[in-house]
């Protein structure tokens, strides 16, 4: 039977071109031999599904090749490299196949047109496709009109593309979702960049982050922003990136810091016009920072004894203004009372060595208050009352290895285990109470050293001693003869050193 050839013609829209410019094919049946592979961006993966369909309903859209070796009986792939394959596989001898001109003009388009309309390729195959587009001359708006995709949808793979390797890497492996990436799009290519490499997943976390430093809500700003609104770098003015995005962000958190500081400029203009002591400050997440003079010279709202002081004095609160909210903050200033005294540099380091004494006897203070509530509880404990182990038990019971020595596991039946450390699991089903209080018992010690903090200390003392916390604090003179001695072993130490240099 004389084999029957059909031609036919699929439009091929060009705006950029006049005319109606036609891709030319023919319909044919091909051996599977006479068909060789091409490369392709997708991955044939799993095709059992599909090859079970074809055995049952047959290739029901023809594959479509070329015939670009020089030899009539010679064909390659263009699209369809999953159906061959399975055709293979279920042992066909021939396939249907549309034969496509290999002069065709965007023969290579068509595998990434079929694939991505169909929308089996994973996001990082659909960058890979619009990559490979743009870099044959198409324009972004091209390759959504070839692939009915809109603008943005084209952007975004194109934009996570040229970001490179690691954050493609990223793509395919799930970290760096198309959904958050979009959201992040209009970022400046090297901030995009940045961003994706640096981030461990792209959760509501970490996209509110970004869109909070780079993305200004116009409606909350503190300046006049009606010219914004027209502005390119307003994301009203920037449909393609911005769909149905009621409200209208600034994408230049540049522009927005210079408008910002502009209008708190004049607002602290305006306050001194009115007699106030007003200025620009320097803020933070949590306030005025502390490389602010205001950090310094401040008379705290806590400072009840300067806020009285202050007040009658009659002084004027001064006034920060923050550049980037426009918010004020207000508080008495101690430069401004009437007996404030500018301290030299050597009363100032003389007032710093004052405070560290100050800090190291309070220090050496609480640590021998420690050791002597330590030893008092102690040697309570040791005289055998039962109920204060109990006690001393329910203040360290969170933690077993806070609250048994390891010379008592044996007691307790616990094995050691140097991976971890024992648990309340680990006490052997044959322990009996007493053995317990054994070993709670031979851990007295144990337990108070790891236990640090003083209030606890004292309250333990309370319960189990019935004795005033007070009594085991040393003197002042007590204090300085421990500071002394620890001064005279720091001395000793570093002369050793010395003599060892």
């Amino acid at each position: 039977m004389k084999r029957q050839t059909i031609t036919m013609s699929v439009k091929d829209a060009r705006p950029e071109k006049n005319g109606d410019e036609e891709r030319k094919y023919s319909f044919r049946t091909i051996a599977v031999d006479n068909i060789q592979e091409n490369g392709n961006i997708r991955q044939v993966g799993d095709i059992d599904d599909l090859a079970a369909s074809i055995r049952a309903h047959g290739i029901i859209n023809p594959i479509t090749v070329t015939n670009d070796f020089g030899m009539s009986t010679q064909y390659r792939v263009v699209a369809g490299h999953r159906r061959l394959a399975a055709a293979k596989r279920i042992g066909l001898a021939k396939v249907p196949c549309h034969v496509v001109d290999k002069d065709s003009e965007g023969l290579d388009e068509i595998p990434l047109s079929e694939n991505i309309t169909r929308m089996d390729m994973t996001p990082y195959e659909e960058c890979l496709a619009v990559k490979f587009l743009v870099s044959k001359k198409n324009t972004v708006q091209q390759v959504a009109r070839k692939f009915g995709r809109t603008l943005r949808w084209v952007l975004v793979r194109k934009k996570l593309a040229d970001a490179g390797d690691k954050v493609l890497k990223k793509v395919k492996e799930g970290v760096i979702g198309l959904d958050a990436a979009a959201k992040i799009a209009d970022l400046p290519d090297n901030v995009f960049k940045r961003e994706l490499e640096s981030c461990y997943r792209t959760d509501k976390y970490f996209i509110d982050g970004v869109l909070d430093r780079y993305h200004k809500d116009l409606s909350h700003a503190p300046f006049e922003h009606e010219a914004c609104l027209k502005c390119d770098n307003c994301s009203s003015c920037q449909a393609d990136l911005f769909e149905n995005e009621p409200k209208a962000y600034c994408l230049d958190p540049n522009c927005w810091a210079r408008k910002a500081k502009k209008a708190a400029e004049a607002k602290v203009k305006k306050l001194q016009e009115e007699g106030r002591n007003a200025r620009l400050g320097k803020f933070s997440s949590y306030g005025v920072d502390c490389m602010d003079e205001a950090d310094k010279f401040e008379i705290g709202k806590y400072d009840s004894k300067g806020q009285e002081q202050a007040k009658e004095a009659g002084i004027q609160k001064r006034i920060l203004v923050d550049a980037a909210t426009l918010k004020t903050y207000e508080y008495f200033d101690k430069r401004d009372l009437p007996d404030y005294h500018e301290m030299t540099e050597e009363e100032r380091e003389a007032e710093e060595e004052k405070e560290r004494k100050e800090f190291r006897f309070r220090e050496t203070k609480q640590d021998m208050t420690k050791i002597r509530l330590r030893k008092a509880i102690a040697r309570k404990i040791q005289k055998g009352d039962k109920d204060d182990v109990i006690a001393l038990l329910l203040f360290r019971c969170y933690d077993l290895d806070d609250t048994i020595d390891e010379s008592q596991h044996d007691l307790l039946g616990i094995k050691t285990d140097e991976d971890r450390c024992a648990g309340l699991s680990d006490i052997d089903d044959q322990v009996r109470p007493c053995d317990i209080h054994d070993a709670v018992l031979g851990s007295v010690e144990h337990i108070l050293e790891r236990t640090y903090d003083i209030d606890i200390l004292r309250k333990m003392y309370s319960i189990i001693t019935y004795g005033d916390p007070k009594e085991a604090e040393p003197v002042d003179d007590e204090v300085e003869d421990e500071l002394s001695r620890k001064n005279a072993e720091s001395e000793h130490d570093e002369e050793e050193e010395d003599a060892d240099e």
